[in-house]
């Protein structure tokens, strides 16, 4: 795309001061930060330059930035931002639905819940992470010997065709590998299975901590089931329950 035609009535070309690459910005974003989607690195959207030219982006404010993550209103991925990008509009790498980044609760300092852009809440498309990212999705490269591998975004892994996530550095590559709340609880389930699994091995005389550490695995592995991932944490906690009821009924039977 060229600078004139880029420099529009509600679009200009700026450059990033890390990368140098063109990003094409709102007149709405001018003295607003934003995320470079190239580098990923904040930058501060100038005024648009003249006919022809392209704006160089200015450096962030020195002020403190507070990460915080919060979930997609359509299709529950988690999503991370910064105090800086709250109050812009921002569009889910996964189903591709448009919201406003929310503000963090003077009370609470947790995010409030995003503003949806758009009405559609139907089910989240496309089917694969950062599809609505142009460049930055997975691809599928063909080798020589005619096998198709997923490529990662990230890290450029060469992952089998089937799978739903990078097995390098995590990326997920399907809505179902993606980073959500139901993740979140996963993973919570699978960790407190795991650390009462640890304590009913010392307290095997109680019975409870090694029962709870099976409920908890069990939860995790059910809310994992058909997905693919399952926590190794979730398994181990189940199986320290399991020893500790054996042992515990066998010191009250001998």
């Amino acid at each position: 795309m060229s600078d004139s035609e880029a420099n529009s009535a509600e679009h200009f070309t700026v450059v990033c001061r890390r990368c140098e690459r063109p990003i094409l910005a709102q007149r709405s974003w001018v003295g607003r930060e934003v995320q470079c989607p190239h580098c990923e690195s904040v930058l501060r959207v100038p005024p648009p330059a003249a006919p022809g030219h392209s704006a160089r982006a200015g450096a962030p404010s020195v002020t403190p930035r507070r990460r915080f993550n919060f979930a997609c209103d359509r299709c529950g991925c988690l999503l991370e931002a910064h105090t800086g990008m709250c109050g812009q509009a921002g569009r889910c790498p996964t189903c591709s639905a448009r919201f406003t980044v929310p503000y963090l609760s003077p009370h609470t300092g947790l995010p409030l819940k995003p503003v949806a852009l758009d009405g559609d809440k139907g089910d989240p498309t496309p089917l694969h992470a950062y599809g609505a990212s142009g460049h930055q999705a997975p691809k599928i490269i063909r080798r020589q010997d005619g096998t198709q591998v997923i490529e990662c975004p990230r890290c450029q892994a060469q992952c089998p065709i089937d799978a739903m996530g990078c097995s390098r550095c995590g990326t997920p590559f399907t809505l179902e590998a993606a980073p959500s709340v139901r993740t979140m609880s996963r993973d919570t389930h699978a960790a407190a299975a795991c650390a009462l699994g640890i304590v009913s091995l010392i307290t095997f005389f109680l019975f409870v901590p090694a029962l709870l550490a099976i409920i908890f695995g069990l939860l995790s592995l059910r809310s994992g089931f058909g997905t693919g991932r399952v926590r190794a944490s979730a398994v181990a906690g189940i199986v320290l329950g399991v020893i500790s009821l054996a042992i515990g009924v066998l010191r009250y039977l001998l």
